[in-house]
């Protein structure tokens, strides 16, 4: 038996994807699930809307997702940072 994370269909499979890489487990199920990074060098816990209510809560679910992914790569050194590289470089002055 699968257990519950969120009465929002995108936002359920989302965080089942989460979970199935092995990256994430989740940490507390009370009111809300709450999923934490256990790689290396990870810090993150994420709260899972259960109930949503406004339409863009999935949106802005996804959106914290990605915008943390993109923030620990940069941290682990897996890819670059865009703008720290533009002022750095001495191509840019």
């Amino acid at each position: 038996m699968q257990q519950y994370i969120s009465s929002d269909k995108n936002i359920r499979d989302f965080v089942q994807n989460i979970l199935r890489s092995g990256q994430w487990e989740v940490v507390r199920h009370g009111k809300h699930v709450i999923i934490r990074h256990v790689a290396k060098g990870a810090n993150k816990t994420i709260v899972v809307p259960s109930t949503p209510s406004d339409p863009r809560t999935f949106d802005n679910f996804r959106r914290d997702y990605y915008r943390y992914l993109r923030q620990y790569l940069i941290q682990v050194g897996w890819i670059r940072n865009c703008l720290t590289a533009q002022k750095i470089s001495p191509l840019a002055a």
